[in-house]
């Protein structure tokens, strides 16, 4: 299974700031207690443990992100309940610390471009999508809080990115 929860979130972060930067995670088995994978150090999880995803791990490969190559994007999580019609996302996207973008989207109409559609069901969730970034992207430090809430008001997940690109 895809997850289109991230996914909207990562090309809501490509799409809106022509920027990436993922959530900032070390996963462990607590059973075992070795450490399975590093995350991307890029982005952190703005969330508590209320909140409906969970996050195993993000990967990103290169990372940090390059203008103008392929990103590829690794996601696994965990979803403790149905992600109902009606869910949106609020992006804010800053560059340094200029605000370029505030806006809210209907969660489930962007998670269609990832071939998924709402409600999403209960469970594991993985995602794994390769993003082309232009090279055209102004060097410079941009940052991403997003939040994406149900039409409860429960908070799906809340991710902060930053990322630098630099001058060529």
């Amino acid at each position: 299974m895809k997850l289109p929860t991230l996914a909207l979130v990562f090309s809501a972060f490509l799409g809106l700031s022509q920027a990436t930067y993922l959530p900032g995670f070390i996963v462990q088995d607590n059973d075992v207690g070795s450490l399975l994978q590093d995350s991307t150090k890029l982005i952190t999880n703005c969330g508590d443990a209320n909140d409906i995803l969970t996050i195993d791990y993000v990967a990103l490969s290169p990372d940090p992100p390059v203008k103008g190559e392929d990103l590829q994007i690794d996601f696994k999580g965990y979803l403790s309940e149905t992600v109902p019609n009606g869910t949106v996302v609020e992006i804010i996207v800053k560059y340094g610390v200029v605000k370029l973008i505030q806006k809210k989207f209907d969660f489930c109409d962007k998670i269609q471009e990832v071939d998924e559609k709402c409600p999403i069901p209960q469970g594991d969730l993985t995602f794994n999508k390769v993003v082309a970034l232009p090279k055209e992207i102004p060097p410079g430090k941009y940052t991403v809080h997003a939040e994406i809430i149900t039409p409860e008001k429960k908070r799906v997940a809340c991710l902060i990115g930053q990322t630098i690109f630099p001058r060529n």
